[in-house]
């Protein structure tokens, strides 16, 4: 079943909302690597998220800013399959030029702020979203949104 840009947008923008983990996968030297992070969001669909320097994802990030993102946590019932799968650009913002985006993630995530010191801000800037729902679509159904 397909549907306007407009309402699949929609449908991603409301199940972002649902959500707060999301898995990024990054890689170096053709090694990947899978790391849970906690996220927020713009009505662009750019997703934002905050790591240390120095770990495996923001190392990778500094030589390659190819990423891929699935958010899968929130099901409508138990059996239904729901999710996103993303690949777009990560890039590092800073946190004093970038208070909107900063403000953006504060919002979600209270704590944020405990960790700000030592983390980073990150923005991910989705290229293609591929939106799963089994309900809407019916199975292994799937739409893409091309940005």
């Amino acid at each position: 079943m397909a549907i306007s840009k407009e309402e699949l947008k929609s449908a991603i923008l409301d199940y972002l909302e649902k959500n707060r983990r999301m898995t990024l996968a990054t890689s170096e030297n053709n090694i990947p690597w899978a790391a849970t992070v906690m996220f927020a969001y713009d009505h662009d669909t750019n997703l934002y998220f905050i790591s240390n320097p120095q770990t495996r994802k923001a190392q990778h990030l500094m030589n390659n800013p190819r990423v891929s993102v699935a958010i899968n946590h929130y099901v409508n019932k138990a059996g239904s399959t729901m999710g996103i799968q993303l690949e777009g650009r990560a890039e590092m913002l800073d946190k004093l030029k970038n208070k909107k985006e900063l403000d953006l993630y504060r919002a979600r995530h209270e704590w944020a702020d405990d960790y700000l010191h030592d983390h980073d801000l990150y923005k991910i800037v989705p290229s293609k979203i591929y939106y799963l729902d089994d309900e809407k679509f019916g199975p292994q159904g799937r739409e893409e949104l091309e940005l």
